[in-house]
């Protein structure tokens, strides 16, 4: 593949909602090009861009692919973006990279699931758009009705610049609205229909097409285009094409238009510098390969054998090999040219994100927000053994993919991994037992309740044990009362005359603090108690620190028990996005899990709800807001439990230790 320069160079993010028919209509572009000799299907696993044994099985993709193709003296590199919404990390990088966008419709179902997100960010970075309406040989495709719709959810802007010739299954071919004759009769109807919105939308960005139009004057093709190009360039244009890879048809037309109506590299408004500016957007780690950094050139050059550095991290790096990959095929490439997005196998100090550029020269690029990871599961190695190898690969996946998280909680002693949802952590489980063979025990997370009390008690706590030889002594008094929420622990020595001598009191309070730590009726930490040591006794020869350590832990459990005890549970602040035709129905189903709505906005819910009730949310919310919706949270405070919920967490804990499971 030859070098070409920014002015010759596309850049083009497809998108649309899983399933829509990104990487049939990414084959059909290939083969037109004459990248590939046959075309490759999804259910048959062998498509160019899904090539992860993960998408192979699961038939969706999974990851953005690189695909660069020829066409016309232009070099266009294609980014096949994931339409599952437990992707979206894939194809926000993939956006922050591209000037155009070609955004994937089905002709049947429309719209779907997962494409308003992405488009409202193409919206936010003014990226040009065209659409196309995929899948119209199929039966109750319908190219008018998709129209309509993505015109409704997505804008006027969308206009068509060709029509379907014939339905269904008798879908033929595509005529061509800058046309004014030739039109078949079989189609005259949608013609004037949509030939007429077309010279309107130009018409309202050249003045000359309006004039023509109000004197009812022929508008010559020519003047159409140029206004389709500048409506692109303003945002008012949105041409609208038609396709079907199962008959081939609207390959080359989407080709010539993305040369034609998408802006080139060149045109990036952060091209416009001499020296080094390149953004790492995309990791991989394969197996047997390593690393590969997949980078937009936006300005300089880089070549193998060459020191670039890395501002993000301050280091320089070493380049060796500099590639393009084809799916999972790699062309190798003498240098990587302004506007050109290339892959840098093996660097050893780069991360997505992060950024080349020439010493000492401020950069300013586009830069991904994530969104947080709302689906979380624990996990644990059926084989100890593989605990290290198990945070490994967990590891080297956060590395590869910024919407995953993996985290060890101290307080509920288990490893929790966190993600954009559950086939998100599914394909992650089953790359880590794939690569790197671990197997995982999978849970729901444990809440981190609390326990504490709502009353003052007093009692002993004495341990008394005497075998041959020397015995076992310690006798405490203990006191215990509330602390305010938050105060955490304090401890009072209030022992005189020498009840129990100064060496050890340290005792007696590690006795009671570990006793919090595991808990008195439920198995959670212990929070906000001042504990009194107020009396005690002891034996000249058989105390010693481990004697007053149980006989304080005795106390505090018994005391604790006395003094109206309850269990604490974590209550965050739900922040809910979704379009206001869902609001009613958000607020519903956050009043059923115990809720209590703060604010409601247009297209807002901010609400406190118990941790508890979350479990499971971001697949409930996808599924009444049909995948528009989303969610952000962040704790707030404890407060006490309903009392079913504390009734059940104590019978659970007092089940297993029974049964001996603790």
């Amino acid at each position: 593949m030859k070098q070409y320069p920014a002015s010759n160079i596309h850049n083009v993010a497809l998108i649309g909602s899983n399933s829509s028919g990104k990487t049939s209509l990414a084959e059909m572009l290939l083969h037109k090009a004459g990248v590939i000799s046959r075309m490759g299907k999804t259910e048959d696993g062998n498509t160019i861009s899904d090539f992860d044994p993960e998408e192979i099985k699961r038939k969706i993709s999974l990851h953005t692919s690189l695909l660069p193709l020829e066409w016309k003296d232009h070099k266009i590199n294609l980014l096949d973006t994931p339409g599952y919404v437990d992707f979206v990390g894939e194809a926000l990088s993939a956006l922050c990279v591209v000037e155009g966008v070609v955004a994937v419709i089905d002709g049947v179902s429309g719209i779907g699931v997962g494409l308003d997100t992405l488009w409202q960010q193409a919206v936010k970075q003014n990226l040009a758009k065209i659409v196309v309406i995929t899948k119209l040989d199929k039966n109750q495709a319908n190219f008018t009705a998709r129209v309509e719709e993505a015109r409704k959810k997505l804008g006027k802007q969308l206009v068509p610049i060709q029509i379907p010739i014939g339905k269904e299954a008798n879908f033929k071919g595509i005529f061509n609205l800058l046309k004014s004759d030739g039109v078949p009769e079989e189609i005259k109807d949608d013609y004037e229909k949509f030939r007429e919105m077309l010279i309107e939308a130009t018409a309202e960005v050249d003045d000359t097409i309006l004039n023509d139009y109000l004197e009812n004057k022929p508008v010559p093709e020519e003047e159409i285009i140029a206004a389709i190009k500048k409506g692109i360039e303003l945002g008012k244009i949105i041409p609208v094409l038609c396709a079907s890879v199962a008959k081939e048809i609207g390959g080359e037309e989407l080709l010539n238009e993305m040369v034609s109506f998408l802006p080139t590299a060149l045109e990036s408004p952060f091209s416009q510098n001499q020296g080094l500016r390149a953004l790492v957007f995309k990791t991989t780690i394969e197996p047997h390969v390593g690393e590969l950094s997949f980078v937009r050139v936006f300005s300089g050059e880089i070549k193998p054998a060459t020191n670039i550095y890395n501002i993000s991290k301050g280091k320089e790096e070493r380049i060796g090999q500099i590639i393009t990959l084809l799916g999972k095929n790699r062309i190798e490439l003498p240098a990587a040219s302004a506007g050109d997005i290339v892959v840098l196998p093996k660097l050893k100090n780069t991360a997505t994100g992060d950024i080349f550029c020439d010493k000492n020269h401020e950069v300013n690029l586009p830069k991904v927000n994530y969104p947080e990871p709302v689906a979380s599961l624990s996990v644990k190695p059926k084989s100890k053994a593989d605990q290290e190898k198990m945070a490994l690969g967990l590891g080297a996946f956060m590395h590869e993919d910024p919407t995953f998280k993996m985290h060890y909680d101290p307080e509920t002693k288990e490893t929790v991994i966190y993600g954009m949802g559950d086939i998100h952590l599914e394909v992650i489980l089953s790359k880590l037992k794939e690569r790197y063979g671990v197997e995982v025990e999978t849970g729901a997370p444990r809440i981190p309740y609390k326990e504490t009390i709502k009353g003052k008690a007093k009692g002993q706590g004495k341990y008394k044990k005497q075998t041959g030889g020397r015995g076992q002594y310690g006798d405490t008094w203990l006191e215990i009362e509330p602390l305010p929420r938050g105060g955490g622990f304090e401890f009072v020595d209030k022992i005189v005359g020498g009840a129990i001598p100064k060496n050890y009191i340290p005792a007696v309070e590690k006795g009671i603090r570990e006793a919090m730590q595991v808990g008195v009726i439920a198995g959670y930490p212990v929070v906000d108690v001042k504990v009194t040591l107020y009396d005690g006794s002891y034996h000249e020869v058989d105390s010693s620190d481990l004697a007053f350590k149980i006989a304080a832990s005795m106390g505090f459990k018994k005391v604790f028990q006395e003094a109206h005890p309850v269990i604490l549970e974590p209550v965050v602040e739900v922040t809910v996005f979704a379009p206001p035709e869902y609001i009613g129905n958000i607020t519903g189903d956050l009043n059923k899990r115990r809720g209590r709505i703060s604010s409601i906005e247009t297209d807002k819910v901010v609400a406190l709800v118990p941790l508890a009730e979350l479990s499971k949310y971001a697949t409930d919310l996808r599924s009444f807001t049909h995948g528009t919706g989303s969610y952000t949270y962040k704790f707030s405070h404890y407060e006490e439990a309903p009392m079913a919920v504390q009734q059940k967490l104590i019978e659970t804990y007092q089940k297993l230790k029974a049964e001996g499971g603790l």
